[in-house]
């Protein structure tokens, strides 16, 4: 389980996978830290093996229908040459793909010589059983065991040096996109701190200065105001770092909100509540729901001289999450709204995109005589948490 209580498991990889992972693997297959599955150097160099048998078995007149034996002497060979580059890369740290040219082929001759040597004694044992023949055999092949192998290391250094082109090219290409990747991810949270920073910090010097009216006229009133503010700050200062945050946790943010301004708007503001439980776990911007409720109250409610209510409700639409702030204040048409720039809405939309993408979108409606903003959001629920539904004043 994970530290959000939710299962974990893990994806059987399918044949298609695990065949573009070797792909992959072959541009680093004989270096010291190779890409893909463990096997798959192996894998490629026993490719290599086979068709060199099946090479000699063809163009060889003396070794024509002794597939079997070239087949297991060449695997013994080739495996031999690969643990050697193996364990030499990894004991003296080497890495022949930045080696000069000229170091790269005395050491590809060095460790090719010395391979097919003891490949082809253990590949020869394997097939004769027969210690002093394979000894006799050596010494009649010495000449081969020379020739072949320096062959066999010049073809290896054009192999190589053609990988390791095609290895620098995409090790570039991976660079030059990590880095853009990297730079995208900067300026997203970059811009995100910026918008975060511009949420309308008015609230915060109204308050305190409504706190200052009500020392002298009414101090039990001011304290009440007081513990209001102190409760939302605590739960805002754990959302604004993140770029995006449960529905619950901005919730408890909005609720402290509310509380301030229920004090300082007493029975013109009235609040109702319809979340489900599910949607506690919704992922949203910071400040999002806090923004919508906000603009109800500078808009809707204040305005007006009766004030009104304010209506938070959440539903399931399908694959995604609807979230809306209703008020019964004024609406868009009304002259006695206060006029607006839409900074915070705006700057809200732009939060939505660059967290969850162009799919999360808000939207304002008018339907006598509610007032909605309404926040479509896309990203899956992660968990359940329980919640209380229902009106409050």
């Amino acid at each position: 389980m994970n530290p959000r209580g939710l299962a974990t498991y893990t994806v059987p990889m399918s044949l298609s996978t695990i065949t573009r992972a070797v792909w992959r693997s072959l541009a680093t297959a004989w270096t010291t830290e190779p890409h893909g599955p463990v096997w798959a150097p192996w894998a490629w160099t026993m490719v290599l093996n086979t068709g060199i048998a099946v090479l000699i078995t063809v163009l060889s007149p003396t070794r024509a229908g002794l597939f079997g034996e070239n087949f297991i002497v060449s695997q013994c060979i080739g495996l031999v040459i690969h643990g050697l580059f193996t364990g030499i890369g990894h004991l003296l740290s080497i890495e022949m793909f930045e080696m000069p040219a000229g170091l790269r082929l005395l050491y590809v001759m060095a460790v090719v010589l010395a391979g097919s040597w003891i490949g082809f004694a253990l590949g020869m044992l394997l097939v004769l059983r027969d210690g002093a023949q394979v000894a006799a055999m050596l010494g009649r092949a010495s000449g081969s065991l020379i020739a072949m192998p320096l062959i066999y290391a010049t073809l290896m250094v054009v192999l190589f040096t053609g990988v390791g082109r095609w290895r620098a090219r995409q090790l570039a290409a991976a660079r030059v996109q990590g880095e853009h990747l990297r730079a995208e991810r900067e300026l997203i949270a970059a811009r995100l701190a910026l918008l975060n920073a511009q949420i309308e910090p008015h609230f915060l010097y109204n308050t305190l200065a409504h706190v200052r009216a009500l020392t002298v006229r009414d101090p039990v009133a001011a304290q009440r105001m007081i513990d209001a503010l102190i409760e939302y700050l605590r739960a805002a200062s754990r959302s604004l770092s993140r770029s995006l945050i449960p529905l619950r946790e901005e919730i408890d943010s909005v609720r402290g909100y509310l509380g301030v301004m229920q004090q300082r708007l007493g029975d013109r503001l009235r609040v109702e509540w319809a979340v489900p439980a599910p949607a506690m776990a919704v992922p949203v911007p910071p400040a999002a729901l806090q923004t919508l409720v906000e603009n109800a109250i500078k808009h809707g409610i204040e305005p007006s001289s009766e004030g009104g209510v304010i209506r938070i409700g959440a539903r399931e639409c399908a694959a995604a999450w609807e979230v809306d702030v209703s008020n019964t204040g004024v609406g868009f048409e009304s002259p006695v709204r206060t006029a607006s720039s839409g900074t915070g809405l705006v700057n809200l939309r732009e939060r939505l995109r660059l967290a969850l993408g162009p799919q999360a979108t808000l939207v304002l409606e008018r339907e006598e005589p509610w007032t909605r903003a309404r926040l479509h959001l896309v990203a899956p629920v992660a968990a359940a948490l329980p919640t209380t539904t229902g009106g409050e004043r």
